[in-house]
């Protein structure tokens, strides 16, 4: 059984019965938590800030100015503009995420790295 909890033109959160995590598609990314894990990581990307990172990252040589680190030093998650607005919406609490409790996790670390 699936639960979908929120979806976009590019992606979609859901859960599945089978494994018991939250699966986050967008676009050519998917990302699989545990509901802990899942909070903590909407959390952190629902707190940046769209032209902070934008600034950061201006000179950066990549196309897309929004470089986000994601825990692991050797894979960024990097967006243009739109693509971040729409993971943020994507992400942002619904009806459907409130039946998660918010636990605060220490083990998962995501630190920001200016490019």
């Amino acid at each position: 059984m699936i639960t979908l909890f929120s979806k976009t033109k590019n992606g979609k959160v859901f859960l599945c019965s089978k494994c018991n995590e939250i699966h986050i598609e967008f676009n050519n990314l998917n990302f699989n938590f545990s509901d802990i894990e899942y909070k903590h990581f909407s959390n952190y990307f629902l707190k940046l800030k769209l032209d902070e990172w934008e600034r950061i990252n201006k000179d950066s040589f990549y196309n897309k100015k929004i470089i986000i680190p994601i825990g692991h030093k050797n894979f960024n998650v990097i967006l243009n503009r739109e693509e971040f607005i729409e993971l943020k919406q994507l992400l942002s609490p619904n009806k459907y995420q409130n039946q998660f409790q918010l636990i605060s996790t220490s083990f998962l670390n995501f630190i920001q790295f200016n490019n």
